[in-house]
């Protein structure tokens, strides 16, 4: 056997076994691609499985306590005198800052008149302390047990019996005139009329008490709600902006400017940033008695009649 037939035989061995290693690694190959395909369409089928767990429990966390198939009782079940003593201590303790300690009302709708703007029932109560009142400053309870929100129910079912919140004494035709004479709608709505830096007022008097409203025309900065806090920028010109803060992350900040024009700012751009502890809308420590009064009966005419309906 010459050279050149050796050569010839070995390079047909040597593609042979090119050939059967090639198709073995293929095999291999589509062996672990499918292993892995496998892999990943269990972990993305536990993944979901666990989502919709997740999604289950967090359904059920928000649940109101003792909603089941049974549902919640119509009647508070939790009315003894002890019921009553440690509702009274959860009701200070959460509820009082707002709402006032006797239910009087403050930044909180007034709880002592008998009247519930989201009904008076146990259940009705509950479920407004349980789950809190959408888009106000009302906080829900729900990582408390159904025992301690239906003694909060029980304590302010028995507020409601126990006298009326303070009067507004003064005449709300001239208080609306006070209202425009000193253009507190440039600022706030009523019924959609009026401006977006301050506050709607169209239920205000349902919503807060004679007295804080009161407090709140001669002494603004008080008590400023969480939604009207104040910013202010400064760029690296020097050049200062003012008015409520909207939104922040890291690297820029927006407010509604004094124009009622939205701002956004870079931080990059600017040389500080300044929240203030105070209120944009000015003091009317000046007015008059009359005048301060008839304005504090004007705004707790406004939406009364919501309350009761």
């Amino acid at each position: 056997m010459n050279i050149y037939l050796m050569r010839r035989i070995f390079l047909i061995a040597y593609c042979l076994m090119s050939w059967a290693l090639a198709l073995q690694s293929q095999s291999a190959m589509r062996s672990q691609s499918a292993m892995r395909s496998q892999s990943a369409m269990r972990s993305q089928s536990a993944m979901r499985s666990q989502s919709a767990m997740r999604s289950q429990s967090a359904m059920q966390s928000q649940r109101p306590a003792g909603q089941s198939q049974r549902g919640i009782p119509e009647t508070n079940p939790y009315t003894t005198a002890a019921d009553l003593e440690a509702g009274r201590k959860l009701y200070i303790g959460r509820c009082g800052h707002c709402h006032g300690k006797n239910g009087e009302g403050g930044r909180g709708a007034p709880l002592n008149t008998g009247r519930f703007k989201h009904g008076g029932g146990d259940r009705e109560i509950f479920l407004v302390i349980r789950n809190g009142i959408p888009n106000t400053e009302m906080p829900g309870t729900l990582n408390y047990p159904e025992l301690e929100v239906w003694r909060m129910v029980a304590y302010v079912k028995q507020l409601s019996r126990q006298g009326t919140p303070e009067p507004a004494t003064g005449d709300p035709a001239a208080g609306a005139l006070v209202y425009q004479k000193n253009g507190c709608a440039s600022c706030h709505t009523i019924e959609g009329k009026g401006g977006a830096l301050g506050p709607d007022l169209s239920d205000i008097g349902a919503k807060r008490a004679a007295r804080h409203l009161r407090e709140s025309i001669i002494e603004p900065g008080a008590d400023i709600p969480l939604d009207y806090r104040t910013v202010e920028v400064i760029g690296i010109t020097g050049k200062t902006s003012s008015g409520i803060h909207l939104n922040e992350d890291e690297y820029s900040i927006h407010m509604l400017d004094t124009k009622g024009e939205l701002r956004s700012f870079m931080k990059s751009e600017l040389k500080e940033v300044k929240l203030p502890r105070e209120s944009l809308m000015p003091d009317y420590a000046s007015l008059s008695k009359d005048d301060l009064e008839n304005l504090v009966g004007y705004l707790s005419s406004l939406g009364q009649k919501r309350r009761t309906e």
